[in-house]
Order: C-alpha cells, then structure tokens, then sequence
C-alpha cells in the first residue's frame, strides 16, 4: 500500500498549544510498520530544528531531514537555481533558514538582489513592503513562501503571509514569480525525488481542504483528510476538491485500514 506519508502538523501533531493524542498514536503505529514519515508545514516562523524538537516532545521519532517548511522549500528553490541575494519580509526563522542554504541575505541598502522572498511577517513595515516592491521592479524575482491568508491560532485566525504577498502583488499589479508552499506541489517534487516511490505509494495526511487536499490533488497522489483541525464533513460535502479517505483521526484511520 502506501510507503511514504506526508503529514500536516498544525491541526494534525497539534492545534496550538495542545497535541492531538489519537492522530501522535496512529502516526507512531504507522511508522513502526515502516511507513517514512515527513512532517511538512507553511509556516515561516520557526525553523525546522525547531519543528523537530516538537515533535519529539510530542513522541514522534523525527530527524531534521524529514521536515520540511515553506522556508526551508524557498532556500531549496534558490539553491536549485544557483543561489544569490535574497531581500527578505519576514522573521527571524525564514532568514535562518534561507542563510543555512549559503543564501546571501541582503539589508535594505542593497541597490539590486536577486529574489525578493516573501512570508509571514508580524513585524511587517510599510518600508519593508516598499523596498521589496522597488527590488522586484529591478528584477528580482519575487518568490512567495505560500499564501495563506490566515494562520490559525488557538481557536481563532491572524493573517497569514498570504496577505503580506497580496499587498505586495497588489502593489505590483502582478502575481508572485513562484509560491512554494501548499497547495502548490514544489516540495513534494523534492520528496518524491528523494525516496524514489511512485505516486501510488504516497499519502498526504492533513485538516485543510484548501492546502493539504488540494496538494495532494493537484501531485497526483492519495489524501487524508483527519477531521481535528480546519475542515468538517459539511465542508467536504460542499468542496470540488474531494479527499479519497475521511477520518476523525489518524488512529481511527489505522484500525480501518491496517489492522
């Protein structure tokens, strides 16, 4: 059946400060059945070191290789494409990142850069949005971490970087170059590359119709969507987009299917 999982963490591992018991028990069962877990997230503002100590405080057997954020996939995309100077509006976290990568991140007294990078920015000025613009405007390519436009948080929402890029493309009358984080399917590309599995062996696990099913989709592989975190069975009924299991829960996913 299926080799490899690709699962969500907010609304999965946990939703805010609290960890969700039953979906950490079915991921364990999982992987002590050999399944290779990845742990893949939009959120810029930690980095993956930090990811992984959670998710070890949480049970999970995890090493820094098998979790991914969309700051880790933008320093990726870079790299990919030969490095350079990146401008960044966002936190500390997306800088890190970009800089473990030998990314050249650049202050606001550079004349010219070669990627303007966008993400979740709760120290966002109006200058920072401004001299973004005048990079992209001289050439800089304009990568956006994701957009999502809100960021849950406990049990309410804050904007996401989402809105940050929507200003900034609004600005410029144009969409971003490239948005690597979910729905968007860059960073499966580079875990379909690693573990040489075919797409029929691939599931993603996750609580967001709009992100996680929808990348699962639009890769071509399977999906779960648990029911702790964003979506509801009325939002499945109501959705296009169709996941191809539903579950309360990771565990009870489990006892279905691999008893």
């Amino acid at each position: 059946m299926y080799r490899v999982l690709v699962v969500d963490m907010d609304g999965v591992v946990w939703r805010g400060n609290r960890y969700i018991e039953e979906n950490i028990r079915g991921l364990k069962a999982l992987m002590e059945k050999g399944l290779r877990v990845y742990f893949l997230t939009n959120n810029t503002t930690k980095t993956r070191r930090e990811y992984v100590e959670r998710l070890r405080r949480a049970g999970l057997d995890v090493d820094l290789g098998h979790v991914f954020n969309s700051s880790y996939g933008a320093a990726l995309y870079i790299r990919g494409r030969g490095g350079g100077s990146a401008y960044v509006i966002g936190e500390q976290a997306l800088v890190a990142e970009l800089a473990s990568m030998g990314i050249d991140i650049a202050s606001m007294d550079r004349d010219r850069v070669d990627y303007v990078v966008v993400g979740l920015d709760r120290y966002l000025t109006y200058n920072k949005l401004s001299r973004g613009m005048r990079y992209v405007l001289d050439g800089a390519l304009f990568v956006a971490t994701n957009k999502d436009v809100t960021l849950p948080v406990g049990d309410s929402v804050e904007p996401g970087a989402g809105s940050i890029v929507a200003a900034l493309e609004t600005a410029l009358g144009r969409a971003a170059d490239v948005v690597i984080g979910k729905p968007n399917t860059y960073m499966l590309d580079v875990i379909l590359g690693r573990e040489g599995v075919g797409k029929e062996e691939v599931l993603v696990i996750g609580d967001r119709l709009d992100t996680d099913v929808l990348f699962g989709a639009r890769a071509g592989v399977d999906t779960l969507l648990v029911l702790t975190g964003i979506a509801t069975r009325r939002d499945v009924e109501e959705s296009p987009v169709k996941p191809k299991y539903v579950a309360e829960n990771i565990l009870s996913f489990v006892e279905r299917f691999y008893r």
